[in-house]
């Protein structure tokens, strides 16, 4: 296992309105993160800056000795009270050098302290529920 999946609930990020520059019209996640990229930067941690993938945005990230990955997308509950209402997940992805991938070694582990950042900070945002991790 090399990556967690994070879902959560709310309707504080754009899943409504298709950008002019999206590469298909489900790249939703440009403000997501943009926003924990924000968040993460005031934990100290570093970040590129994200970019459109075809299927949402990612996220470069750098922590204590690692580097990883946060690929984002939403899908919209379909709410006709609130269109931005839906379930977004972060696969959260640590990247191993040639030989770690060979060694089966620097896999990404169940308590990975920056797992744990983003959980906490996706469950302290009060316009954010039901925050979980996806079992595999």
């Amino acid at each position: 296992m090399n990556a967690l999946d994070i879902l959560f609930n709310t309707n504080r990020f754009n899943l409504s309105k298709v950008g002019e520059h999206f590469i298909n019209p489900c790249c939703f996640g440009e403000d997501l993160a943009s926003w924990l990229r924000q968040k993460l930067a005031s934990e100290s941690v570093e970040s590129s800056q994200p970019y459109q993938e075809d299927w949402g945005w990612e996220l470069p990230v750098r922590h204590g000795h690692g580097a990883y990955y946060l690929c984002m997308s939403g899908n919209a509950h379909e709410s006709k009270a609130n269109k931005d209402d839906g379930e977004w997940r972060i696969i959260i992805v640590k990247r191993r050098s040639i030989w770690q991938r060979l060694t089966g070694s620097g896999e990404i582990a169940t308590d990975d302290a920056l797992v744990r950042m983003v959980e906490r900070i996706l469950s302290n945002e009060p316009t954010i529920r039901d925050v979980r991790r996806e079992q595999c």
